[in-house]
């Protein structure tokens, strides 16, 4: 899928928005090549706003350069997974807590619509569904009033996006379709205005990738 050309404006903040995004919506895979060229082109943009992006997502752990033309999605080991799903665990569900203390009606309405479409993009577009799970963990932190907060867990998603792809790949439709689904119980702890119980819903729901963690023990990388 091409990413959308870039308007007029700060070039370089809006190159790494896009290309960051499309990492955090699983637009890529696990060690698939970058070339600043190609990115460049597609984008509609001069390949200097695009290499000062590449260096950011570099140093954000998103991307790896393993030489000056050699750019790569990086391939998380199994100890990186896991201390990143530890962080989001921890940092998540503060946010999901707090969020329960501070949800307007729209807001949770919003949350409530996302389900719905992340529901239906399940039985058949992997790629949506994640970009659509993804918005509703963004949407969720940011219900809680925490720009700081909501800015560490981007860096997190921006790291392992396109492993959450493959995991909504790799799961069975009735699972992610299912009214089991982890996003409810945190939507009733939201209506109910239960912080504990909307903390307790999304870390549980974040420890459903820890078989993501199990299949990079198995094979080393993904």
């Amino acid at each position: 899928m091409p990413l959308p050309k870039i308007a007029k404006g700060n070039l370089s903040e809006q190159v790494y928005e896009t290309i960051r995004a499309s990492l955090m919506d699983g637009r890529y895979e696990p060690g698939e090549r970058l070339t600043i060229a190609s990115l460049a082109e597609q984008l509609g943009v001069s390949i200097t706003p695009v290499r000062e992006a590449i260096f950011r997502l570099v140093t954000e752990r998103a991307l790896e350069m393993r030489a000056a033309t050699s750019i790569h999605v990086r391939r998380l080991t199994a100890d990186e997974l896991r201390e990143i799903q530890l962080i989001r665990h921890l940092l998540e569900g503060e946010a999901a807590a707090q969020a329960a203390r501070n949800i307007t009606p729209d807001a949770l309405r919003d949350l409530e619509r996302l389900q719905v479409d992340f529901t239906t993009a399940a039985a058949n577009n992997p790629l949506q569904a994640s970009q659509i799970n993804r918005e509703f963990h963004f949407r969720l932190a940011e219900a809680a009033g925490l720009p700081l907060l909501c800015a560490a867990v981007e860096t997190m998603w921006a790291q392992m996006g396109p492993l959450i792809h493959l995991y909504h790949l790799n799961t069975p439709t009735r699972v992610l379709a299912s009214e089991d689904h982890g996003h409810y119980q945190v939507l009733r702890a939201l209506a109910a205005r239960d912080p504990e119980a909307a903390r307790k819903a999304i870390q549980d729901d974040i420890g459903v990738g820890s078989v993501m963690v199990e299949w990079l023990e198995a094979k080393g990388a993904v």
